[in-house]
């Protein structure tokens, strides 16, 4: 089962510093979508800067390669939650890196079990089927859903119609089918397991919107972040669509994502938006993923990271 990860919760309430009800809270984070990465010049030290440098308390870390998220929750113990990214055409991640090659992109399933079972991983995804152009549906999907569903474990999946084709790298994903990112595709999955919990990630982006909406008010055990929407799209259309997502009374299961862009930006729009309470943010960056990934609030700080 996933195993509750301790930390912090620190955050400056308005009424406490003696400040205007109006002031912006310094909410504590979850970043529900980061990678783990050898691009852009990412390393476990410049990812752990801007995690303390933006009050990010823990990051859920996916990772194609088999031993670099590992790596880093060894050495920052606490600070993510690991899951394994796949399935991978021909073993090459999107990014074009090998992405268990070893079994042709995908991780043997009892390998993946003691992962889960020795508290190495806590969760699964972010599940790349969209790319490897099949639907959720498909039979090799299934023993993964239903390993996760008998063990607790949340699964993410990619729930978006993107990247654009200009935004791929050469030689990416070539059975990349942009429909099988319509969220509703997953709803047989969950009523076989009922119990399994999943986040949409990139929370169908704008073409599946609509839909995203529709899976999260029929089955509450879904959620979704809105990586990209918050940070490379426009920043009114993140804030229609996060309005959209409130309105239809969703406020508890949305979640703030990065996707690697930049934390300190999409904290500073969700401040910018007055149609949000206080609460409402706090729900989003920190509340909503700490109940979803079973994340136990403590007076103890996080570890000392040793990389």
């Amino acid at each position: 089962m996933l195993k509750h990860i301790s930390l912090c919760v620190l955050f400056m309430s308005s009424s406490a510093a003696g400040i205007a009800q109006t002031t912006i809270e310094t909410s504590p984070i979850i970043n529900a979508h980061l990678h783990a990465t050898f691009e852009r010049n990412t390393t476990l030290a410049s990812v752990l800067d801007e995690m303390n440098e933006n009050h990010v308390q823990v990051a859920v870390l996916s990772g194609a390669d088999k031993e670099l998220a590992l790596k880093w929750q060894e050495a920052a113990p606490g600070r993510f939650l690991v899951g394994a990214s796949f399935p991978c055409t021909d073993g090459i991640y999107p990014r074009i890196y090998p992405c268990f090659a070893e079994s042709n992109g995908w991780p043997d399933l009892e390998w993946l079990k003691e992962q889960f079972a020795s508290g190495n991983m806590h969760v699964m995804g972010e599940l790349l089927y969209v790319y490897y152009g099949i639907p959720p549906t498909d039979e090799r999907l299934q023993p993964y859903f239903a390993l996760a569903a008998e063990m607790a474990i949340p699964v993410g999946v990619h729930a978006a119609d993107g990247p654009p084709v200009r935004g791929r790298p050469k030689g990416c994903c070539p059975n990349f089918r942009a429909e099988f990112g319509d969220p509703l595709l997953l709803k047989p999955v969950l009523e076989k397991h009922p119990t399994l919990k999943i986040w949409l990630i990139h929370a169908g982006e704008v073409r599946f919107h609509q839909q995203a909406v529709a899976l999260m008010r029929e089955f509450p055990n879904v959620y979704a972040d809105m990586s990209i929407l918050n940070s490379v799209m426009p920043v009114d259309l993140h804030q229609n669509l996060l309005e959209s997502f409130l309105n239809a009374g969703l406020e508890d299961r949305i979640m703030l994502g990065t996707d690697n862009m930049p934390v300190k930006d999409i904290v500073e729009r969700l401040e910018r938006f007055e149609f949000l309470s206080n609460e409402q943010r706090r729900k989003i960056m920190f509340d909503n993923a700490a109940r979803f990934f079973d994340i136990e609030p403590t007076s103890a700080m996080p570890s000392t990271p040793t990389y």
